[in-house]
């Protein structure tokens, strides 16, 4: 049986001279580095992201991101702060995924996600050693561009044939699909691949059913779209950002309507988080905060082409 790392003793050099360059990145903007649980008794609720949890009463749960103890000491007025953390998906193993993860995660008090995305430009461009500006490019947009139909006001049969122009095969079910259905089939199918293909593009201004624990706006169209940002280089998502919520009551409603979509579909009930919505109600300061793969950062950097070569031990032959 296979005992060795699964990458090199240089390339893991290389890495960690990277992560002191991420931490010199934030001590020289006076953002304070701080280190939260990695077990909790709660978790989010995202319905798209499941979670490990122990076997035990009471059960605990490996993070997914240290976001809501992040967001407490901001509560608790810890100002600007930081955190490089391990993390934690279910079955995600892959080229780009492993089931355990390195992320940074900063929150940054008074800034507007606009100028976090360029904060955000700033590291990238530290550790890949060039200049990084990327294109803001809109959902809507994107959708428009890379699969010719707009997600907000197309029917049923329009995305069915943005789905034949471009040679995805329609899928069994789909009759029943939602609006959020097609566009998480387009992304996947039609649209990340172009992303960040050929120069750096952040993907910004999600629909509100995408908005996650991101503030809203009516845009100049009239919808209302959540201030969130995904940035892309090289067809990788490296990272995800918003422009942070802090109304507890409308936060927990939408803790409520992601568990009401998880029993809906036969997945895992996660416990919601009273704690971090406490230090809402207690009250957050207005923030914009993001999270960035470090793994991803670091292939780019290393010029791999799998998260294997930039970890020591992969979930699957740890």
């Amino acid at each position: 049986m296979e005992f060795r790392p699964s990458c090199s003793r240089e390339t893991w050099k290389n890495r960690l001279a990277l992560t002191q360059k991420v931490r010199a990145f934030f001590q020289k903007r006076n953002v304070l580095e701080v280190e939260t649980p990695v077990l909790s008794r709660a978790s989010g609720t995202d319905a798209h992201l499941d979670y490990f949890e122990t076997i035990g009463k009471p059960s605990r749960y490996l993070m997914t991101s240290p976001e809501f103890h992040l967001k407490r000491l901001l509560a608790a007025d810890f100002g600007d702060i930081f955190e490089i953390a391990h993390a934690f998906r279910l079955d995600e193993v892959g080229r780009k995924h492993n089931s355990e993860f390195e992320l940074v995660e900063w929150y940054r008090v008074g800034m507007h996600y606009e100028e976090l995305m360029c904060e955000v430009e700033d590291l990238a461009s530290e550790i890949l050693g060039k200049m990084v500006k990327a294109e803001r490019l809109s959902f809507r947009e994107a959708y428009r561009r890379y699969a010719q139909v707009d997600p907000f006001t197309a029917t049923r049969e329009d995305f069915r044939q943005a789905l034949k122009a471009n040679q995805v095969p329609d899928v069994e079910g789909s009759d029943s699909f939602s609006r959020e259905d097609f566009w998480d089939y387009l992304m996947v199918t039609v649209i990340e691949p172009h992303l960040g293909k050929d120069s750096p593009q952040f993907l910004m201004d999600y629909p509100e059913s995408e908005a996650a624990l991101a503030q809203t706006y009516l845009n100049a169209n009239g919808d209302r779209v959540a201030k969130r940002f995904e940035l892309y280089i090289q067809n990788m998502e490296l990272c995800n950002g918003y422009e942070e919520l802090t109304d507890p009551q409308e936060q927990r409603r939408r803790f409520e309507a992601d568990i009401a979509w998880r029993k809906a579909n036969g997945k895992p009930i996660p416990a919601i988080d009273e704690r971090f919505l406490a230090a809402l109600e207690h009250g957050m300061p207005a923030a914009s905060g993001v999270a960035m793969g470090l793994d991803r950062l670091f292939m780019l950097a290393l010029g791999k082409s799998k998260i294997e070569d930039v970890v020591l031990f992969m979930d699957d032959n740890s």
